[in-house]
This record gives C-alpha cells, sequence and structure tokens, in this order.
C-alpha cells in the first residue's frame, strides 16, 4: 500500500503540472515524471525520471534517482556514479548514484528531494 503522505506530495506536484504516475512495485514506491528538464550539459534535454522511494516514506528517505538509459553527458560520457543501468517497471534506466545526507521527515517532502535531484544534475556538468 503506497503511503498517503507519498500520494498527497504526488497529487500536488501533478496539481502543480508535474506529468508524474506513482505506483508500487517490488515493495516500493515508483514516481516516473515524464520529460524531466535536464540542465545543459547533457546529450538531451529531457528525461523520464524515476524515483524510487520505500513504502515507509517519509520516514525511510529517498535515496538514489534513475534516468533514462542512454542518458549521459553532452560529450559522450557517462556522468560520475552514474554506471550502472538497470531494470525497473519493465524499462532499462541509468542510475544515479547520489545520496542526499540531510533528511527530516517532519520537514522534507517530494519537492524536497525533487531540488536535490535537479542540484545533483547540474553540478554533474
Amino acid at each position: 500500500m503506497l503511503p498517503e503522505r507519498l500520494v498527497e506530495d504526488i497529487k500536488a506536484l501533478a496539481d502543480a503540472g508535474f506529468a508524474v504516475v506513482l505506483t508500487e512495485s517490488g515493495g516500493m514506491a515508483c514516481a516516473v515524471f515524464s520529460g524531466h528538464p535536464l540542465p545543459r550539459g547533457y546529450n538531451r534535454c529531457s528525461s523520464d525520471l524515476l524515483l524510487r522511494l520505500p513504502l515507509s516514506y517519509p520516514n525511510g528517505k529517498p535515496d538514489m534517482f534513475w534516468l533514462e538509459s542512454d542518458v549521459l553527458l553532452a560529450n559522450g560520457s557517462v556522468p560520475k556514479s552514474a554506471e550502472h543501468i538497470e531494470t525497473y517497471l519493465d524499462r532499462k534506466w541509468r542510475r544515479f548514484s547520489w545520496h542526499m545526507t540531510h533528511w527530516n521527515p517532519a520537514q522534507d517532502d517530494f519537492r524536497t528531494y525533487l531540488e536535490f535531484v535537479n542540484s545533483r544534475l547540474a553540478k554533474s556538468v
């Protein structure tokens, strides 16, 4: 069963215009954002973004994120800590093994994690 707070967080993002679908798969909550914009320095301007979260969210914090498997830096190299390709939801994804160090379930939410993802993507180019 998907955590109520996560469902609420995703609904708020969808209401704000994000194209996002939330499902449960393999004991994890999976949020797929369609056409998530990538900063300059990548070989594409957007990619689907997968976030996998523990069903104990928000107490269980988000960790890592995934983009479509063909996302590379503009020069053709693999971004740091994104060497692994994994399969989830019947699709291949490039895992970005980047970890948020601070997470306070009383204050942080899904937007906080999206900000972390966007910040890390920008720093890697």
